[in-house]
Order: C-alpha cells, then structure tokens, then sequence
C-alpha cells in the first residue's frame, strides 16, 4: 500500500482560519434559508413556544453530527468508538476513534451523511411548520457550518482513486491505494 495523500486540515489550513470560514459559511447559509423562507410565508406568525427545546437542540447537534459521520459505518459492521474529551469547561471535544480502514466509498457517503440526515430534514421541516422557520434555519445553518470540514475533505476525497481505502490516525486520515509491482 502507498499513501496517495495525507490529510490534516489543521496544519494545512489552520483551526483558526477554519472556525472563520465554518461561521462565515454558517451565516451564509442561514441568510439564504431564512430570507427565502420569510418572502415565501411572509404572512405566517412565527412561534416563539419552545425555545428551551430549540435550546437542547441546538446543544445536541454537534453530537448528532458526529453521529450522523459514524452511522454509516456502524451499518458495515464496523467497529467505531466515540471519545468525548474536556479540553475546556465549556465545551466537550467529540472524537471518532475507527479500528479499522474504511473504503473510499464509505467514507464519502460518511461525509455526506450530516447534510442527508440532519439537513435536508430540517429545512423539510421548516416547509411544512413555516411558524417555526427561524428556529429551523439556525440548526440547518449550524449543521451547513459544521459541515465546511466535511465538504473539504468530500472535495479531496472524491479525486482520490476509486479503489482507495482511508486510514484514520488522531490527527489526519491517509488515502492508501495499492501498489502494482510488476
């Protein structure tokens, strides 16, 4: 096996600049959801009940995001741990552990899986409950910024060979491709 390309967006791009371009995206998107939204149903009322439920969801959506990358694998049968570490009082860091290399394949519809479940439901959502359409575009919005990450890894990924396998390590994943001896 030969690596075809190490990817660690950290070191290649920065956490910084990452967390930017994930808010700037963000913000983006909820202005292109919500603007729609509000001139398609501008005479609907919006409904301000549940924001201590908007408030949980908002929490518990970076850990459906995650799980949203794992479940496609878990429907493989592979084995795949999810550590959560305390770096900071305020904000758990969640972490994918795989034991084991994963296709190209599965790893693209693993990337893809926060913006098919998470997503596409909620704007669905926001089109059927149009009262509740602020609360729907910011948690489709977070979910779009939290998907930067992925999107860069999918745009990387899919020019990798269609037979590679992906090696996660902590920091970075590997595209191997087999190497022909002759």
């Amino acid at each position: 096996m030969n690596c075809w390309k190490t990817i660690n967006l950290s070191r290649d791009l920065g956490n910084q600049r990452l967390m930017v371009v994930s808010f700037l995206v963000m913000l983006a998107a909820f202005i292109m959801i919500y603007v729609p939204l509000s001139i398609i149903y501008e005479s609907i009322h919006l409904n301000d009940d549940y924001l201590y439920l908007f408030i949980i969801c908002l929490i518990l959506i970076i850990p459906m995001h995650l799980i949203c990358h794992a479940l496609p694998a878990w429907i493989t049968g592979q084995r795949i741990k999810i550590k959560i570490s305390f770096k900071s009082v305020i904000f758990p860091i969640f972490n994918i552990e795989y034991n084991h290399s994963l296709t190209r394949n599965l790893k693209i519809v693993s990337f893809l899986a926060p913006t098919l479940l998470i997503t596409c439901p909620l704007l669905f959502f926001s089109i059927i409950y149009p009262q509740y359409m602020h609360y729907v575009s910011i948690g489709a919005a977070i979910n779009i910024g939290l998907s930067v990450t992925d999107i860069i890894y999918l745009m990387i990924l899919i020019k990798a060979p269609k037979k590679s396998i992906v090696e996660h390590t902590k920091y970075s994943f590997d595209i191997l491709i087999h190497h022909k001896s002759n």
